[in-house]
This record gives structure tokens, sequence and C-alpha cells, in this order.
């Protein structure tokens, strides 16, 4: 299978599963091992998609609110921006993100002055 199973639904031992995630092809790793995580649907527990309501979008002003607030701690993601992404942009964002991050943080740091011997 791909990087995510998707368009329809797959038989799983005793109930449907929504999504199979193969990690490393979304990252384009090389490895003999992977790790799979299957999506199940449910109606119970926390939503695992932003649901687009206006209770939810001020909830999500909120906390979009703090999270600017909060140094040194970035937020990627469904939750992170309250839309829905298929989990390949996840990855794809969350690693933009930090290669964004360590440019800013390698353009602010200090240069050091090294005083040379004559």
């Amino acid at each position: 299978m791909g990087a995510t199973g998707g368009g329809g639904e797959l038989s799983g031992r005793d109930r449907t599963v929504s999504r199979v995630t193969e990690y490393k092809h979304l990252t384009g790793q090389q490895a003999p091992n992977t790790s799979l995580t299957y999506e199940y649907p449910s109606a119970e527990g926390d939503p695992y998609y932003p649901i687009p309501r206006p209770e939810n979008k001020a909830l999500f002003k909120r906390y979009e609110a703090l999270a600017e607030a909060t140094k040194g701690v970035l937020f990627v993601g469904r939750l992170a921006t309250y839309r829905y992404y298929n989990m390949d942009q996840v990855v794809g964002q969350a690693l933009a993100t930090y290669r964004r991050h360590v440019a800013v943080e390698q353009a602010a740091a200090p240069v050091r002055a090294v005083a040379l011997a004559e």
C-alpha cells in the first residue's frame, strides 16, 4: 500500500478500517522495518478531525492566540490549523515548519567575533 489508504474503506479483522498509514513512505525513509497506523471510525472520544462549527472556530482562535504567545513551541497539523489534511500533507507541513524555524534560529544567532593574532 502507498503512504495512505483513502477513498473507500478497508476490511480489518473484525471491523472497518478507514485508513492505513505507513510513515516511512511519507518521509521518504529507506528502512527494512516499518510502522503502520490503522484508523477506525468511531462516534466516541475526541475527534481526529476539526469539525467546522462556529463554536470550534472561536475555540481555535483562542488556541491560536495562546500558541502565538508560547515561545519555543511549534504547532503543526490538523488541530494546529483546524483544517483537514491528509497525513502526507501533515508530515510535509511539519518538515517545512522545522526548516523555516531552523533558518530563523540560524539567522538570529549572534555572530561571534574571533580575535586574530597579528
